[in-house]
């Protein structure tokens, strides 16, 4: 790339500019005979990710990463990864307090075991190698991982996400008097505050309890700044931090919504005109009105027998779909990604002649070619489509037949 395209790249597109170096230096490093292989197991996935990241010791994370998981025919040739890769930046953001924007949950035991060291290098390798970018992180935590540095006097009680410590600032701002202040004191002192408790001094005393939720953190952010070291992502940051402010921040990485899925779909029509043609039109028209039918409400999954409650309360979503349909659940980063990425759907019209009389077929993915067959004709009707469709994302995740 010559220096006149790389300005240019600067003024039109400086996000992506920086992420097509970073990537591009990326590709020298990440080399097939030094293959990260996680071999993990579904159930209570995120403990057993970490717990099976940390016992390789004979390869490094910036090695190519390839997912097993236990019981299931799928190799790994790119979807495995990064449904892997989903489901652990998925559960690291549930684990930190906070709604919008998270800090590191306050953890000695995570520190002591290295976790957040952990929770960095896989932060890294997602956003490396095709996994969603962990834009969820307070703005405070961001500028800390870029710098090494807290901006103390830039704190607020937006930075505050622990309920603790969001309970006691509350508390005292809703104290009428020096009594009702007072009840509060051993929190407050503990928090480090050392002045005279009083009406006037609520500003200092809110003070000291953010400084204390914030600062305490600074051991967690320090291991997760030190693992997100791999493939010189940190100084990455240091030097762009505008440009991969949005990676990390929440509020600038759009989800995917039914019309993405849809305008990336490329189904394989029969010929023009005849009936089977119009039975698959009919079908992706079932697949819009489902995937916007979930924008507008929540779908529960269906009643059926399972081992676990928690699985049939989970409620479906688009980027639900997406992953069942591509292994991601995130819009792909690059414009290059973007322009390439595409969902093949295909059309089963014969699956009675072939298998006999069954009451049910499920529509296959293959996430790996990023492909969806629809069996045409189990799904003659919307209420057919929605209901074997949610049964198949219930079930679907595996690289097994429903």
């Amino acid at each position: 790339m010559t220096t006149a395209q790389v300005q240019q790249l600067k003024l039109q597109y400086p996000n992506q500019r920086v992420w097509k170096m970073y990537f591009s230096s990326l590709n020298n490093k990440l080399t097939p005979q030094q293959n990260l292989k996680l071999c993990v197991d579904r159930e209570d996935l995120l403990d057993r990710g970490f717990l099976q990241w940390k016992r390789k010791k004979t390869a490094s994370p910036v090695s190519a990463l390839t997912v097993v998981y236990i019981g299931e025919a799928g190799i790994d040739t790119g979807a495995l990864r990064k449904d892997f890769l989903t489901e652990m930046i998925s559960g690291i953001e549930k684990r930190g307090p906070g709604n919008q924007g998270k800090n590191p949950k306050y953890s000695l035991t995570d520190l002591d075991n290295d976790n957040f060291r952990t929770i960095g290098e896989i932060m890294a390798v997602s956003l490396a190698q095709g996994g969603p970018p962990p834009a969820f992180l307070k703005e405070w935590c961001y500028n800390f991982l870029c710098t090494g540095e807290v901006d103390c006097h830039s704190l607020s009680t937006e930075d505050v996400a622990d309920l603790e410590s969001s309970l006691l600032i509350s508390r005292v701002l809703n104290s009428a008097d020096v009594q009702s202040l007072m009840m509060y004191s051993d929190d407050i002192v503990s928090c480090g505050y050392t002045g005279q408790i009083k009406l006037e001094s609520k500003e200092s005393i809110i003070r000291a309890i953010v400084l204390h939720s914030t600062t305490r953190l600074i051991p967690m952010l320090q291991q997760l700044r030190k693992g997100m070291g791999l493939y010189g992502l940190v100084e990455l940051m240091a030097t762009y931090p505008t440009a991969c402010h949005s990676l990390f921040v929440p509020g600038k990485i759009t989800k995917p919504d039914a019309d993405f899925i849809m305008m990336n779909c490329q189904p394989h029509f029969s010929e023009k005109g005849t009936s089977k043609e119009r039975n698959e039109r009919k079908m992706m028209n079932f697949l819009q009105d489902f995937l916007q039918e979930i924008e507008m409400q929540e779908i529960d999954m269906p009643d059926v027998e399972t081992d676990s409650a928690e699985c049939d309360k989970q409620p479906l979503t688009v980027p639900h779909v997406l992953q069942w349909m591509t292994g991601q659940s995130h819009i792909p980063i690059l414009p290059d990604e973007k322009r390439h990425f595409k969902i093949t759907c295909n059309f089963d019209h014969d699956c009675r002649e072939r298998l006999g009389d069954h009451s049910v077929c499920y529509p296959i993915v293959s996430a790996c070619t990023q492909t969806v067959t629809f069996p045409i004709q189990h799904l003659s009707t919307y209420n057919e489509f929605r209901r074997i469709m949610s049964e198949a994302l219930r079930y679907g995740f595996g690289f097994h037949r429903v």
